[in-house]
């Protein structure tokens, strides 16, 4: 059975399991979005205690399983296929060994469980129970120390909030992203370990039956025996193994005072002391370093060096310095090594290497396996020519080798192969009769062409339902080093098959998405506007420079070069609505119909934007055309639901900002200013109130009449959020308390 891989792809990008910064503010008429704190985060993850939460986690390695659970003790795990794989209630627990059969344990008040090697997926559906709201065994409870200001991030297309903080309990920081709007956590990160919930969900209905096992199964003791004689054989051996242990540790001393007299001089003192927990590691220099196992591969190295024969590695998740950590190496009282050659050694570890590797080849290379037996959901690469085994390995092995995508990340193509002659020569019509009407929508052949083609493109076949936009039966081609993105989207049902098909090479093989193109040139809205100051040939462009050069603050711009025939092509094609105002834009169409290079960019207005285009010498402006958006219209009041406040200014903020622009040298108001604004009406809504906080999210604020600053305040212990709207006296603000419900600031000629 395979697992798959869920990276998402978009055309000409790639989004991993990597979060993605939103942006913190929005400037323009409406209140920013507001920044909570740690507690107010951390209190709505609290309220998902006591309710039922389910969704998809993901990891690393690229699977992902169906996870619900029921507070307090029930849980149930399923496979992309739909089988358990762990069921769990207050009484029993069953885990799918691995022969596939279900073991049954009977949960005992006395046995404490837990997930070795991998991150439980509690960590996500019960996140509250690494920060309790108390202590719940007499002593300080809480883990989870030092929590950073929330950060707004996305995790697979929802909003959240990033925290980190330090982990008492794994000696290391803890990142966690909470969902925005259900307060369940998305995101759990510990080092190179991370998990991700899709598509969470609260306050389902779950039968009982969902946490029980009334399939065949085996008792546990079975397993647990196994077990312990496996660990009491590889005790053995390792009993057996000479040690090399040092003679000397870094010790810290403490001393604590018992009894004396200062009189005379008499003391008695209590004397302990610690070293700090390192792994040693060592290995013959001529063999090589053996495979880093768990939990060694995630401890940070803190030394190495080669004494002799030997090469001897420390490892600690705390920080040891370097000289005593040669001391440490230079007490070592060396043992001898193995009386056989290294070389020899070598050999026989690498032909085990292979064996294991052709071992694992071979079982998923799906010999005899049975087509219709495997059509629940699975991505299938099917032989369909037997002319050629090697060619057929390859091609299979090749489509599901891990590609890298930088770093230390990398993705593969989850398939389970078909290998069975009874489809040698299989044809796409032949294989859709075989599929029939199941829940498989794609399948991938490797022909005739697949096998005797030195690219070995192989066919994906559209098997799903005949739809108007996909017709049954489509195909295309697909290198396999693009395997991995086909197959992973195709499966999530991420991106639809015409996605991949439409991007088709001219001889019908998918290599891949283009590139993105790139800027050539990165400026600011002050160059172009003096690019522009000499050259105002048209009303257009005279008003494109008056608005630009107008601006109190820079803002970048990137320059992009094109050819003008595909500029006028663009532009003309463009569907812009029915409802926004085009100025310029037949002079624009008129001034592009020509052919040649130029530079083309756009700049953001209030409400629009503009599109321009320079000679990519002289960057003399040949022509501009701007766009004006509707303004928006919030939607009708729904009954039951709360309406954000309507805030009514006299103004509005017209010039959009980029913070990573601003600078000291810029024309700020003063932080402390804006917050003795905010702390004064805070003071006079809640006169008794014990008040506190009020710095401006902002940590340069532009001096620009209309705009909003959000900041924090405390009022007898409870978050609330202001606004400070600038207005056109000198470091005076309109200042509001924002509603639960939330607030709109509206301007003039805003709905």
């Amino acid at each position: 059975m395979s697992t798959r891989a869920v990276p998402a792809l978009s055309p000409g990008r790639l989004r991993t399991g990597r979060i993605s910064c939103l942006p913190v503010e929005r400037t323009v008429g409406y209140v920013p979005i507001m920044t909570p704190t740690w507690e107010h985060v951390r209190g709505s993850n609290y309220a998902t205690m006591g309710r039922t939460a389910r969704g998809i986690v993901h990891r690393p390695d690229g699977s992902w399983n169906l996870v619900w659970h029921a507070p307090e003790a029930a849980w149930r795990y399923e496979n992309e296929s739909g089988e358990p794989t762990f069921i769990e209630n207050t009484t029993d627990r069953w885990s799918r060994g691995e022969d596939g059969t279900m073991v049954h344990a009977v949960k005992s008040p006395n046995t404490m469980y837990a997930t070795v090697g991998i991150a439980s997926p509690s960590f996500l559906l019960r996140a509250y129970d690494v920060f309790p709201t108390k202590a719940t065994r007499g002593f300080d409870d809480q883990r989870f120390v030092g929590p950073s200001a929330p950060r707004p991030v996305r995790v697979r297309d929802r909003d959240g909030w990033e925290v980190s903080a330090f982990d008492r309990h794994a000696n290391t920081t803890v990142t966690y992203v909470f969902d925005a709007e259900l307060g369940i956590a998305l995101r759990w990160q510990r080092g190179e370990d991370w998990m991700e919930l899709e598509n969470p969900g609260l306050d389902d209905a779950f039968e009982p039956s969902l946490f029980t096992w009334t399939g065949p199964s085996r008792q546990a003791e079975d397993d647990f025996a196994k077990i312990h004689r496996e660990q009491e054989e590889r005790q053995r051996a390792l009993a057996g193994i000479p040690r090399a242990l040092p003679t000397w540790l870094p010790m810290t001393t403490n001393v604590q005072p018992q009894s004396g007299d200062a009189r005379t001089g008499e003391l008695s003192v209590s004397i302990s002391g610690h070293a700090p927990q390192f792994t040693l590691r060592r290995w013959v220099s001529a063999i090589g370093e053996p495979k880093l196992e768990w939990p060694n591969d995630s401890t940070p190295e803190r030394y190495r060096r080669s004494i002799g024969v030997w090469t001897y590695e420390i490892r600690s998740h705390q920080e040891i310095d370097r000289d005593d950590c040669a001391r440490i190496v230079d007490s070592i009282v060396p043992v001898d090594p193995p009386d056989r050659d290294p070389a020899r050694i070598t050999a026989e570890l690498a032909a085990e290497e292979h064996e294991r590797r052709e071992a694992e080849v071979l079982a998923t290379l799906g010999t005899g396996r049975v087509l219709t037996d495997h059509l629940g959901g699975e991505s299938l690469l099917i032989r369909a020519d037997f002319t050629d085994d090697a060619a057929w390995r390859d091609a299979a092995v090749a489509a599901m080798a891990p590609v890298p995508q930088g770093g230390d990340t990398e993705f593969s193509a989850y398939l389970t192969c078909i290998d069975n002659p009874e489809n040698d020569g299989l044809a796409v019509d032949a294989l859709l009769d075989a599929i029939g009407e199941s829940l498989l929508h794609y399948a991938f052949l490797v022909d005739a062409e697949t096998v005797s083609n030195p690219e070995m493109p192989i066919v994906a076949v559209y098997t799903g339902p005949d739809e108007p936009e996909r017709s049954r039966g489509r195909t295309f081609r697909v290198v396999p080093s693009e395997m991995w993105g086909v197959e992973n989207n195709l499966s999530i049902a991420n991106m639809d098959f015409e996605s991949f098909a439409d991007s088709v090479d001219e001889d019908g093989v998918f290599r891949g998405f283009p590139e993105p193109v790139r800027p050539v040139e990165e400026v600011t809205t002050r160059e172009i506007a003096d690019w522009i100051a000499g050259h105002p040939d048209t009303e257009v462009l005279q008003e494109f420079h008056v608005q630009i050069s107008g601006r109190k603050y820079r803002y970048p711009v990137s320059l992009f070069e094109v050819d003008l025939a595909e500029v006028h092509a663009h532009t003309r094609d463009a569907e812009h609505g029915t409802r926004a105002a085009l100025l310029g834009y037949d002079e624009f169409l008129a001034a592009t119909s020509g052919e040649g290079q130029a530079l083309r960019g756009t700049i953001p207005t209030h409400n629009g934007y503009w599109t321009f285009v320079l000679d990519r010498n002289s960057y003399r402006p040949i022509a501009a055309y701007h766009i004006t958006h509707a303004p928006y219209v919030p939607p009708a009041p729904q009954d039951g639901v709360a309406q954000p406040m309507r805030f009514e200014v006299p103004f509005v903020c017209t010039e959009p900002v980029s913070f990573s622009m601003l600078t000291e040298d810029d024309d700020l108001i003063d932080r402390d200013v804006v917050q003795r604004a905010v702390l004064a009406e805070a003071a006079r809504l809640h006169p008794d109130g014990d008040i506190v906080g009020g710095e401006p999210v902002l940590q340069r604020i532009p001096r620009l009449v209309g705009f909003n600053i959000g900041c924090h305040v405390h009022i007898d212990g409870r978050p609330v959020f202001y606004v400070a709207i600038v207005t056109d006296v000198h470091d005076e603000f309109i200042v509001q308390e924002v509603p639960p419900e939330g607030m709109r600031v509206v301007g003039p000629g805003e709905a």
